[in-house]
């Protein structure tokens, strides 16, 4: 589950979230914070997100920031930041800029193998976590990234917290990522490194971030009407224009391998774990006015076998315009999971997202 990164690209490469405890399922999985006080940011204005302890322009600011926004606007439930989870991701960040400046060849992976590397903690992201006293009910979702450096002429960079809302953005702009970011979890942890080369080596700059989702001690419901959560929802802006399913693994089309084939940003449905989601009819109408082919991926046809009964996934077929609002109708139906399968609702949703770059 881990690929070297290309070195000469700004690019991402991701892994998907594992499900953790030595289980085999890939549902990601959230813990108690500060007392909240409202903070606006720019990604949807109308949706104050509560304080955390991380440090003022840290990536790991930034990525919070992001996710606890996008998931109390569309109702996947607000998360609660664990400074155990916090502690075990950091040093996971680290353990991989410090592995790939000692061997040259940058890393990303869920598991540690160099036990003699300072930031060592556990082969398993639940290894590690239980290692700070936090338990092993856990998931991991990652993202990195790997620029050339010439300190002679160092080029400009985002801010540490730009960074890490990007990487969070990023992370949102997939099909397994974004399921573990959104799932049921009640605790979050957040943790980034960046680490340039020694003087005079032609190394490249590394950078990792990572957010450990945890459900330890509690697990969420979903809050949006019906029962039905999607992401983006109503409100959501500068949702990236297009997604590169090379740059994920697993790859959820493998048919594409090339990092220059690009979809449109999936869509992502999902009701509770106790039921089953199906999508009947779906549009995606451009400003233009013509309506935006796609393909779905499900329970029953997701190469990867880690789609869920309760989400669906809608992946535009070709990429969306660029700063352009687009209308997306959904109808389906909620079943109950367990037999005999009752049909609990049948939902009608229709919302706005605005594209960014």
């Amino acid at each position: 589950m881990h690929r070297n990164l290309p070195s000469l690209v700004l690019s991402s490469l991701l892994l998907s979230a594992c499900g953790g405890g030595g289980s085999s399922g890939s549902d990601a999985g959230p813990a108690p914070l500060p007392a909240p006080t409202p903070a606006t940011v720019p990604y949807l204005d109308s949706i104050p997100v509560p304080a955390s302890t991380y440090a003022s322009g840290s990536a790991e600011l930034g990525g919070w920031t992001v996710l606890q926004q996008a998931r109390m606007a569309c109702g996947f439930g607000q998360l609660t930041q664990n400074a155990q989870l916090d502690t075990a991701a950091k040093l996971h960040a680290q353990y991989q800029t410090s592995v790939s400046l000692a061997t040259g060849t940058s890393l990303l992976t869920h598991y540690e193998t160099v036990t003699t590397d300072t930031y060592y903690r556990g082969y398993y992201p639940w290894d590690r976590t239980q290692a700070q006293g936090y338990g092993n009910q856990v998931a991991e979702i990652l993202e990195a990234t790997s620029w050339p450096y010439d300190p002679a002429n160092p080029p400009a960079r985002p801010s540490l917290e730009q960074r890490g809302a990007s990487s969070m953005r990023n992370l949102l702009n997939t099909v397994y990522q974004l399921s573990g970011a959104m799932y049921k979890v009640s605790d979050i942890g957040f943790g980034a490194d960046l680490q340039l080369p020694k003087v005079g080596s032609s190394a490249p700059e590394e950078y990792r971030f990572g957010a450990l989702n945890g459900y330890q001690t509690s697990t969420l419901s979903i809050s949006a009407p019906n029962g039905l959560a999607t992401y983006p929802c109503d409100g959501s802006s500068t949702v990236p224009s297009y997604f590169t399913p090379a740059y994920e693994s697993p790859n959820p089309i493998p048919a594409m391998t090339s990092d220059s084939q690009r979809v449109g940003p999936p869509i992502y449905l999902k009701v509770d774990s106790d039921k089953i989601l199906t999508l009947n009819t779906g549009s995606i109408v451009g400003p233009d006015k013509l309506t935006v082919p796609y393909t779905t991926l499900t329970y029953n046809n997701d190469p990867a076998k880690e789609v869920a009964y309760n989400e669906v996934f809608i992946i535009p077929s070709v990429a969306l315009q660029a700063n352009s609002s687009y209308q997306v109708s959904l109808t389906g139906s909620i079943r109950l999971a367990s037999p005999p399968h009752t049909t609990l609702s049948n939902f009608t949703r229709n919302f706005t997202l605005k594209t960014g770059t």
